[in-house]
């Protein structure tokens, strides 16, 4: 069978031609798409995971203003500027250019105790690492007290703890120490020496412990296992004070040693 040579050459040409207006298609269409995008604005900064922080004063931390050319935008410096927010511990920034909205996603700081000022009053918020929050009214947390801290925490320095290091350890350590519930305020001495007071315990009320410095992690399984093999055992031994300072002993008294 013979093919007819002009028929064969149209065919060629018309499939050049559609792959011709194809990407030449293509072209305007990301010629447009991009034209779109550097008209861009933001319209809205949405705040999304706050419960302490409020929205508008993390808008203002954002430095992103309505009518900002949307391209403009870097995600990472604002998220930067807005975990300088003392209740932020992270915070993720997503443009929407189809909606015109800059999105904000929060991670907040949890709470895992409160800094008390000598007369007994919140003063401040500590999470595990430390960091000090701002008391809020508006919730409260079953967290230990800790006295002998600053009232007044770096609220100028976001990247500063406010917790000496061996209060952090403590923090950090007692979820799993599985003491949480056992601890009811921290004391901080001198030199981070601790005292711990733990909740009122069946016949021995509160009891006051000397942690000292050193392995503050083992010391307190230490202490769980005081409380669950002596003390709940012995209501009528009266302990008042353990003291765990010394490496591998544990020392109880029916009245506390007098500093």
């Amino acid at each position: 069978m013979t093919r007819d040579p002009t028929a064969t050459f149209s065919r060629r040409v018309l499939r050049l031609a559609g792959s011709a207006l194809l990407v030449a298609g293509v072209g305007a269409l990301g010629v447009l798409g991009w034209q779109w995008r550097a008209g861009a604005v933001v319209e809205r900064v949405a705040i999304t995971g706050t419960q302490h922080a409020p929205p508008d004063t993390l808008r203002r931390l954002a430095q992103v203003d309505s009518g900002a050319a949307m391209g403009a935008v870097t995600p990472a410096f604002v998220a930067d500027r807005v975990a300088r927010h003392p209740w932020v511990a992270s915070a993720t920034v997503t443009p929407h250019w189809m909606y015109g909205t800059l999105t904000v996603a929060v991670t907040e700081r949890t709470p895992a105790a409160l800094a008390v000022d000598a007369q007994g009053r919140p003063a401040y918020y500590l999470d595990r690492a430390g960091y000090a929050m701002p008391a809020a009214d508006s919730a409260g947390y079953d967290v230990p007290l800790v006295r002998g801290l600053e009232a007044e925490a770096p609220w100028g320095q976001p990247d500063t703890t406010a917790a000496p290091a061996p209060l952090r350890r403590v923090l950090a350590a007692l979820p799993g120490a599985e003491v949480a519930g056992l601890v009811s305020e921290i004391e901080v001495g001198p030199e981070g020496q601790l005292r711990l007071v733990t909740t009122p315990l069946d016949g021995h009320g509160t009891v006051s412990v000397r942690l000292g410095a050193g392995d503050l992690p083992r010391k307190l399984r230490t202490l769980r296992a005081v409380a669950r093999q002596v003390l709940a055992p012995q209501p009528q031994a009266s302990i008042h004070e353990i003291d765990l300072r010394f490496d591998g002993q544990v020392v109880t008294r029916t009245q506390p040693l007098d500093e």
